[in-house]
């Protein structure tokens, strides 16, 4: 007996031990401070921002427009402060917010109040009300990306934007106390993804050929390197509507800038570089009746009665059929199948993670093998098929003396808003086109605009190279009507060009006349940007 009461008092001794130790370790400093801020501390997270998609110069292209959200502790300062600046619904909401006694967030109208228990912070709307390059930029569903750049790098910007909360002390029934001010945690951040897009240039872009189009697309590229200076697609849609935008009528998701089309004409330009290169003049002659017969197909030129006696140059200036038909005969398919390889034709481009564009379509080689499909072939018809950005790709080659670039939409990332902290670096540019046979094809195309088939896109100061297209697509509209997209393509300005600008028209017929004024626009947009720019930097300097 005297045993087990022995045990039983011992195990009763360890036992108050134990407790006298816990309770000495939870009155300690650190140990109290930290149970009691777990058990009294009420966090409202104010902020939780992505990164900025930014344009090439360091415009925000999202996170552009600002808005004040109030954190607010519930007392007689704060409520005499916001009751002054809020109405209607906001301050409903307020007073509704103030009876529950705890401390909230409300959107008030500007970042001027100065209250106790009021703490202002500035929130960025992730996107405009007339929201610049929308396809590209992409849009979120439930806080994630989804589509374009949002998808393509949508952990990184859900890591690197702004970020903000406030922690309050508050008694045991969650009311703020009011003689302990809260701590406020903020990390401002301005990192984010850097575009090659040209803000200023996407807007005139936007602007120039919403006015001509209702379904098509822009692209605007530099030359030299290949970046994508601007990039439309419409019709357009608003991120911050889906909704509307999944009821409308077009397809506005769908990037036409990198959708595959039939080409037409365009494409002679590569068939003149490919005769050019192999030591067909260009002072070849033929004489165009209006009609030539391959292998027992007749094919028409667009002008009846013909354009009698051309060279290369006057068949490029009125995009004469017949003449480039009869030029296609002279050359090797397989050569001029090469040609289109090394010119992006018929292969994807990615752009950026998940985000490619179409690789369009070329006639196999043993297509070519019948001389009549090698007709359709040589002046952009048949099998052929090629997007805007290929397009786009072709007329640069031309115009940079013949070197084939390949597209850049992504120019690197930033830490600071300010500088490129990691670059993606443009890929190097291949010789596919002579020197001597890009020059005589920028002078054909000069000419075009000057005096051909392109005068409707001669810009208002200087001028400018391209060519036409009206690509017959081989499907009929409910009028019974052929569908046949206007196109065109050409590099601005005319001497040391800078931009390859390709508008394509969907069923818009001739691209002489419905496409070439989208080029103008946008040519005279363009220049003035330059000289709003120059003026600047003389005014900074």
């Amino acid at each position: 007996m005297l045993k087990r009461m022995t045990v039983f008092y011992a195990l009763v001794l360890c036992i108050a031990a134990a407790l006298f130790f816990r309770i000495y370790y939870l009155t300690s400093g650190d140990a109290l401070r930290m149970a009691a801020s777990t058990q009294s501390g009420y966090t409202l997270k104010v902020l939780d921002e992505r990164g900025t998609i930014y344009d090439s110069r360091f415009q925000r292209l999202t996170n552009q427009g600002e808005r004040y959200i109030a954190a607010v502790m519930p007392c007689p300062q704060a409520l005499s402060a916001l009751s002054e600046r809020l109405t209607g619904e906001r301050r409903a909401q307020m007073i509704e917010s103030f009876q529950n006694n705890r401390p909230f967030l409300i959107e008030v109208p500007d970042k001027h109040i100065y209250a106790y228990g009021v703490d202002i912070f500035t929130a960025h709307s992730r996107y405009s009300e007339d929201q610049p390059a929308a396809h590209i930029v992409g849009h979120l569903q439930d806080g994630a990306g989804i589509y374009g750049i949002e998808k393509a790098y949508d952990s990184i910007l859900h890591a690197c934007g702004s970020k903000a909360e406030i922690r309050y002390t508050v008694d045991a029934h969650g009311t703020a106390l009011h003689n302990i001010p809260p701590a406020i945690q903020e990390e401002n951040s301005a990192e984010g993804v850097v575009l090659t897009l040209d803000l200023d240039i996407q807007k005139a872009a936007e602007e120039v050929a919403s006015y001509y189009i209702h379904k098509g697309a822009v692209v605007v590229m530099d030359v030299e390197t290949g970046d994508i200076i601007a990039s439309v697609s419409l019709p357009d849609f608003d991120p911050n509507d889906l909704a509307g935008a999944l009821q409308a009528e077009g397809q506005p998701f769908l990037n036409r800038v990198f959708c595959a089309y039939n080409v037409g004409s365009t494409f002679k330009l590569l068939t003149a570089a490919c005769a050019l290169d192999s030591g067909i003049s260009e002072s070849l002659g033929y004489e165009c009746t209006g009609a030539i017969e391959i292998a027992g197909v007749r094919f028409r030129c667009h002008k009846q009665a013909g354009h009698s006696w051309l060279t290369m140059q006057r068949a490029i200036e009125q995009s004469c059929n017949p003449y480039f038909i009869n030029l296609g005969q002279k050359l090797s398919p397989q050569k001029l199948l090469e040609l289109c390889g090394a010119a992006g034709l018929s292969r994807q481009v990615k752009l950026a993670p998940q985000l490619l564009s179409a690789a369009g379509t070329l006639p196999e080689p043993e297509e070519l093998e019948s001389r009549a499909a090698l007709a359709n072939f040589s002046f952009g018809q048949g099998s052929l098929t090629a997007t805007p950005l290929q397009i786009a790709q072709i007329i640069s080659c031309i115009a940079n003396g013949g070197q084939a670039v390949t597209p850049r939409l992504v120019a690197g990332a930033t830490t600071d808003g300010v500088t490129l902290s990691d670059e993606n670096p443009n890929a190097a540019p291949v010789q596919i086109i002579s020197p001597q046979a890009a020059s005589i094809l920028r002078r054909m195309m000069i000419s075009t605009v000057e005096k051909g088939s392109g005068t409707a896109a001669k810009p208002d100061f200087g001028s400018a190279g391209g060519k036409t297209a009206s690509a017959q697509t081989g499907t009929y509209g409910e009028d019974g009507r052929e569908i046949v997209h206007a196109w065109f393509s050409g590099f601005y300005p005319a001497q040391n060009p800078k931009y390859a600008i390709v508008v394509l028209n969907e069923n818009g017929n001739s691209g002489g006349a419905v496409a070439a004024p989208v080029f103008r626009g946008l040519a005279n947009a363009i220049r003035d940007i330059e000289r709003a720019r120059l003026r600047m930097e003389k005014n900074a300097d």
